[in-house]
């Protein structure tokens, strides 16, 4: 078991991490706004990725039970298996890992997040990730992997039947890279989600998007134009609307983050909101302690709670409940301090905010679960 535990947790790693090397922690910007009072009840869900602190089994049965005291979901993020959906079957061990993270789930009261993750994020989402040596460079023109994007998207849907399944991760960086294959991504997009449908109708299916490289903000040489209009590519398909945001990207300290920096989402879409997976370090720079920097990191985990009640989210997940110990190269590192908790289990400032809203009572608003 071992083994198979710690290929989840490399391949986790290597999977979806599409976030890219920004100067810049905490800083010593007063307290973001709080709510005056809190309620006995939240009306949108939260939870944490399976990123463990450690490659080790231990670690990620660890980071199961820290989801169970986080919220109410656990993201699990994950490259195809494009080596055994082209040969034909998913191998033992990849099934025993997915009956295994179901168990996990259900022993933590945790409903489950999947996201399909086909991109590289460790090169900016330029291109497919994992693919064997005979593909290596190809991309969703051909037709093996068409095929096994939907037989893998079939596969977690039956398996896994999950709550939420995000069928292409950061897609807008692909099409930054590849506009012509985004495009045919799309179409198999459209047909993957009818085929999940199919077998879990009550899964909600959706793309996510980076929100900062959606507006246009990556600290990049050269100025990339906003991609909102990819919204509308995946429509009438699109449960929710779902966003990635580490806004340290764009914004070098929390107190420049504009207030309507996530309400702006209700414009461009009529689609419940989601925050697949968001960050914000709490790691000190020159001039600020690291006191500073987490006091920084729980205001901005405050103000987007408050953000996420008042804009009637469904779901905000945390990214990285505690601080790996195996970060360290770009584009990982920004991981490496955006924890909720530090590397040795202790919580930070922001882990108190956090848990005093995940111990209220989650109510959706619709009444659903």
């Amino acid at each position: 078991m071992r083994r198979n535990a710690l290929a989840v947790c490399i391949a986790l790693l290597a999977a979806g991490l599409g976030i890219a090397a920004c100067a810049g922690g905490g800083s010593s910007d007063p307290p973001l706004p709080t709510p005056t009072a809190i309620d006995l009840t939240r009306s949108f869900a939260m939870g944490i990725s399976s990123l463990p602190p450690e490659l080790t089994e231990e670690s990620y049965v660890d980071t199961f039970e820290l989801a169970g005291t986080a919220g109410d979901v656990i993201l699990i993020q994950r490259t195809p298996p494009w080596a055994e959906l082209l040969a034909g079957s998913i191998s033992d061990d990849t099934v025993r890992a997915t009956e295994r993270e179901v168990a996990l789930a259900e022993e933590n009261g945790l409903s489950i997040f999947v996201a399909i993750d086909p991109t590289d994020g460790t090169q900016r989402r330029s291109r497919l990730a994992g693919l064997p040596d005979e593909l290596a460079g190809a991309g969703f023109a051909n037709e093996e992997v068409r095929q096994a994007f939907i037989t893998y998207a079939e596969y977690v849907a039956e398996s896994y039947r999950p709550q939420y399944l995000a069928l292409g991760v950061e897609i807008n960086g692909y099409q930054q890279h590849q506009p012509e294959d985004f495009e045919r991504f799309v179409i198999l997009y459209h047909e993957a989600y009818e085929a999940v449908k199919a077998i879990s109708p009550d899964t909600l299916v959706f793309p996510t998007f980076q929100l900062e490289e959606l507006q246009g903000l990556l600290p990049v040489e050269e100025p990339l134009p906003s991609q909102w209009y990819l919204l509308g590519r995946f429509e009438p398909r699109l449960d929710v609307l779902a966003v990635s945001s580490f806004p340290i990207l764009a914004f070098p300290t929390a107190g420049e983050i504009p207030d309507s920096y996530y309400a702006q989402l209700s414009l461009y879409s009529e689609r419940p909101l989601v925050i697949s997976g968001m960050g914000y370090p709490s790691a000190p720079d020159e001039g600020n302690s690291r006191a500073d920097a987490e006091a920084a990191q729980a205001a901005f985990v405050s103000r987007t709670l408050l953000n996420a009640e008042q804009l009637s989210m469904q779901l905000v997940i945390w990214f990285t409940g505690q601080d790996p110990t195996f970060t360290g190269e770009a584009p990982v590192d920004l991981l490496q301090d955006s924890g909720l908790t530090r590397q040795d289990g202790t919580a930070k400032r922001a882990w108190t905010v956090w848990s005093e809203a995940a111990r209220r009572i989650f109510v959706p608003e619709d009444g659903g679960g």
